[in-house]
């Protein structure tokens, strides 16, 4: 049985789960002074996979390239950036609440997609599982 898809759509959530979380903790440090908002960025998770010569590739046949393991290595887990960027305010804070609630948006869109997807794979596979009944 093939999970690709289900496996690609954990790491949709993974990504969702870490993006949410840095998100809520910009928002709980607004008023921490010096305090740096935080993202986890795909851009910035791809760059350091290229750099380190490590983007995980699946080979699903024989006649596919191979980039040095065949079952495609370890997927890049999410990390989070901090945007130090100039501080909006005298005491070095750069969160702004009102961007951080249209990305805290965003995101939950994200996530709930991601979860609605992967929730429609299971129920595909319980309907094959039981034979259509």
């Amino acid at each position: 049985m093939d999970n690709s898809v289900i496996g690609t759509l954990a790491q949709a959530l993974d990504f969702g789960s870490a993006r949410l979380q840095a998100i809520s903790n910009n928002l709980t440090n607004v008023n921490t002074p010096g305090y740096k908002r935080k993202d986890v960025s795909f851009d910035a998770l791809l760059k350091s996979a290229q750099e380190d010569g490590d983007l995980p590739m699946l080979r699903t046949d024989p006649r596919h390239l191979s980039p040095g393991s065949a079952d495609g290595g370890d997927s890049p887990t999410p990390t989070v950036v901090t945007e130090g960027g100039d501080a909006m305010r005298a005491d070095g804070n750069n969160v702004d609440v009102d961007a951080e609630a249209n990305r805290l948006a965003a995101a939950q869109i994200y996530y709930q997609g991601a979860a609605q997807l992967i929730q429609n794979q299971f129920a595909a596979l319980k309907y094959v599982i039981g034979q259509g009944n």
